[in-house]
């Protein structure tokens, strides 16, 4: 069986929602939620609005992985970000030598990095890289 190839990149670089993050805010009780939905996960609300996320934040939390997916050198770091103004994300560190470089409430910056390459194609997405303070 043939598998389908990936999605084509102009598809991404047209989706707000991946590139430009855009997420929601609800209008009762400021939740903010990425990616978008129509009811708020914090109230239950269906007053939401189109809310860009920013690209700066801090880590919440990480971990590191030594025995990544078939397409990832080892280690890859995922975390989980405090977006400032509100807001989480979950995504991979970048442009770090050693994990040990990488610490809870650290300030990281959004990037566009290449992610991997399927079937031929590069897909690419955001990583966090450490910011310079």
């Amino acid at each position: 069986m043939a598998q389908p190839t990936p999605a084509s990149p102009l598809f991404w670089r047209f989706n707000a929602e991946v590139f430009r993050l855009i997420g929601i805010k609800c209008q009762d009780c400021g939740h903010i939620s990425y990616p978008r939905t129509k009811i708020c996960h914090e109230c239950g609300s269906l007053n939401v609005q189109e809310y860009k996320l920013p690209k700066k934040g801090s880590i919440h939390t990480y971990c590191v992985n030594w025995t990544p997916p078939p397409q990832f050198e080892p280690p890859i770091t995922p975390v989980v970000v405090d977006l400032e103004g509100g807001g989480k994300y979950l995504g991979l560190m970048t442009e770090v030598d050693k994990p040990e470089e990488i610490k809870i409430g650290s300030r990281v910056e959004m990037v566009l990095r290449k992610i991997m390459t399927d079937r031929g194609l590069n897909v690419y997405g955001y990583k966090f890289r450490l910011a310079e303070v």
